[in-house]
């Protein structure tokens, strides 16, 4: 296993590109990777053009973004919430809004080819007894 040297430059480095390292792993000027987490903290910019524009991956943007610290400093942009201040009311003094009467409650069940109307309060056993009886039938 070989260690990871310096490349000798053989053309034009790329803006940003402090070094590049034998294995192509570029090394990144801080100032540039700064400049460009700000230029996507701009409402609206688009990590992934930043990224295109200045020839650096979006996910290698993305990253850079969050180690600068810049996930805290979107979060100081969102508005601020407002205080809620609740008092306690009692039943009788709480007006509560005119209903119709509640219907009688009604559980319908159709099931191969039969309905089962319940009305009322339903038992939850005597429910499940008539489900089974149906479920042996088919």
């Amino acid at each position: 296993m070989t260690s990871l040297t310096e490349r000798e430059p053989t053309g034009q480095m790329q803006p940003g590109v402090v070094r590049v390292l034998s294995n192509g792993k570029r090394i990144y000027a801080e100032e540039f990777k700064t400049d460009l987490v700000r230029q996507c903290l701009v409402p609206g910019a688009s990590v992934a053009a930043t990224g295109m524009a200045h020839g650096i991956n979006a996910n290698l943007l993305r990253r850079w973004i969050v180690l600068h610290g810049a996930r805290g400093h979107a979060s100081a942009c969102a508005p601020a919430l407002l205080p809620v201040t609740l008092r306690a009311q009692s039943l009788a003094q709480a007006t509560l809004p005119s209903c119709a009467p509640a219907a009688q409650p009604l559980i319908e069940i159709e099931f191969h080819g039969a309905r089962v109307r319940l009305h009322g309060e339903v038992d939850a056993q005597r429910l499940g007894v008539v489900l089974d009886v149906l479920a042996r039938r088919t």
